[in-house]
């Protein structure tokens, strides 16, 4: 690990402790008896999100949250070795929350479908409920707690932490997955003025129970649900989680209500989330009713000169930047004496002209379904070529690119060159995807027979896959999932795939994509 990752998960870790305890803080209100047990914990959402989107790396800090939290916020009563055991437990329980909706691969962290909510929803309850355990055991252990009382530590840690979760990890997950982000809307005023009305009634009108007026709260909860799909939910069950804080001390003062209030909330939030994702569905079918349409209208314009011309500006525009890289290098390496250096980067820019020049060449043969220029194909060179070529550049922006040949001496009979470009296209695809989405990530291409006369190559991401609207299993030319996208990169690996009497297909999940490029090996005698 470099000095640079190491400095980095220091900082994150040490902010994550920050925020964790200031949550603590504000959240440590109606605390049962001495042991601290409250009915709103967001610190475990905030964790849980931390492992789910920086990974396993910030797990001792994770471990730790607890323990600093018991002795900066709560002073508990338990004995410091206990406590910190006990918070080591308890932690474990929201790294392996956060892992699990990692693993969980139809988990999407932008809740597009009711199947996200149900498997956060899911989550949040078994890790809610191994906490409660855990905590009930520690003060059994140490008679802080009296058996008659296990029940009622237990649901009240349980509810906590359940909607802690719920209410602020979405928020968390969705800031820093779903792009971009909806504008405000002109309604937005208005709905947060129906929320603080509902909260007012809730609270403030004494003929009636707050239990009674609660359901008032779902109108404005699902008004923004729809009007701005998840991102708004979530947004909006916060708010309201707020106002329930503070309303019930305000109303309930030392009267346990809250915490059967809390109970509601839970059904509130998964409501709020659910009707969200139920937005987002019906966003996604109408841009995959759409995408089709417009495919269909450009189905006849494929093969036209603006697409021609189109499809060798796309492919030829690596080969020219790699040219302008070389060619300042080389300049650069003159200027400074350094001869050596100058002879190597105008070795690679006469490589690159030479790469321009086939790639064009071969670009007019496929469009014009001329004969391709085979010959016999080592994978594990053209991976290594691949490799030399994307790999300095890629780690730059943040993604990892790995080779892997499950078989020795794989070899085909293709046109080298377009099997290169292809190679070219599917990584730098799966690349770009994992960039939209901020973060880190890696890419993974691999090699293997499925029988005798194929090879397959994969190239695998674990960037936000394709979206529901694109179609996978036949790619409409100029339809591209990237903003600054062209729509033409897989349209050309198909053709080069077809030309070759192979096929392109698509796998794409909630986080991830694989596509696949099936060649036959021709006759290699």
């Amino acid at each position: 690990m470099s000095a640079t990752s190491t400095l980095r998960i220091w900082l994150v870790g040490l902010a994550f402790l920050a925020a964790y305890v200031a949550l603590d803080f504000v959240s440590y209100v109606k605390p049962y008896r001495d042991i601290g047990i409250t009915p709103w914990n967001p610190p475990v959402g905030l964790a849980v999100a931390v492992i789910f989107l920086e990974g396993i790396a910030l797990a001792p800090f994770v471990l730790l949250a607890p323990f600093v939290a018991d002795l900066i916020v709560r002073e508990t009563s338990v004995p410091l070795l206990i406590d910190l055991g006990g918070s080591i437990l308890i932690g474990g329980t929201f790294v392996a929350a956060g892992l699990a909706l990692q693993r969980i691969t139809h988990f999407d962290p932008r809740f597009r479908t009711v199947r996200d909510v149900l498997t956060l929803v899911g989550v949040a309850a078994v890790t809610a409920l191994v906490s409660a355990g855990i905590l009930v055991v520690i003060y059994l252990t140490t008679g802080l707690l009296m058996r008659d009382e296990v029940s009622t530590v237990g649901w009240r840690s349980a509810v906590g932490d359940m909607i802690g979760i719920l209410t602020l990890a979405p928020v968390l997950l969705l800031w820093r997955t779903h792009k971009p982000w909806p504008s405000v809307g002109p309604w937005m005023p208005l709905q947060v003025l129906a929320i603080l009305t509902a909260l007012l009634l809730v609270f403030g009108y004494h003929e009636a129970t707050a239990f009674q007026l609660f359901y008032l709260l779902f109108l404005p909860v699902l008004w923004v649900a729809l009007s701005y799909g998840p991102p708004g939910a979530a947004v909006a069950l916060v708010l309201v989680q707020i106002g329930i804080v503070i309303g019930a001390e305000i109303r309930f003062g030392p009267d346990p209500g809250f915490s059967a209030l809390q109970v509601l909330m839970i059904a509130l939030a998964i409501t709020g989330l659910i009707v969200g994702a139920i937005v987002a569905e019906r966003e996604d079918a109408a841009a995959r009713l759409r995408d089709q349409q417009a495919a269909l209208n450009r189905t006849l314009r494929f093969r036209s000169a603006g697409e021609i011309a189109a499809t060798i500006a796309h492919e030829i525009n690596q080969p020219l930047t790699a040219l302008a890289t070389y060619g300042g290098i080389a300049a650069k390496a003159l200027r400074e004496g350094d001869d050596a250096l100058a002879a190597r980067a105008i070795a690679k820019v006469e490589s690159e002209s030479q790469r321009a020049a086939s790639v064009l060449t071969g670009i007019r043969e496929l469009l014009r379904q001329g004969a391709l220029n085979k010959s016999e194909v080592d994978v594990d060179k053209a991976f290594q070529q691949i490799g030399e070529l994307l790999r300095a550049d890629l780690a730059k922006r943040g993604v990892t690119l790995s080779f892997e040949i499950l078989e020795p001496a794989l070899r085909l009979k293709a046109d080298p060159i377009q099997l290169q470009q292809a190679l070219h296209n599917m990584v730098v695809n799966a690349a770009e995807a994992i960039e939209s989405m901020g973060r880190r990530g890696c890419v993974a291409v691999r090699a293997e027979r499925p029988d005798v006369q194929t090879i397959r190559i994969d190239v695998m991401d674990d960037g936000p896959g394709f979206p529901p609207a694109y179609d996978v299993n036949d790619p409409p030319p100029f339809t591209s999932t990237k903003a600054d996208g062209s729509g033409i990169g897989l349209t050309v690996v198909r053709s080069i795939a077809e030309a070759h009497g192979g096929k392109l297909s698509i796998r794409s999940a909630a986080r991830g994509a694989t596509v696949s490029l099936q060649l036959p090996t021709g006759d290699l005698s």
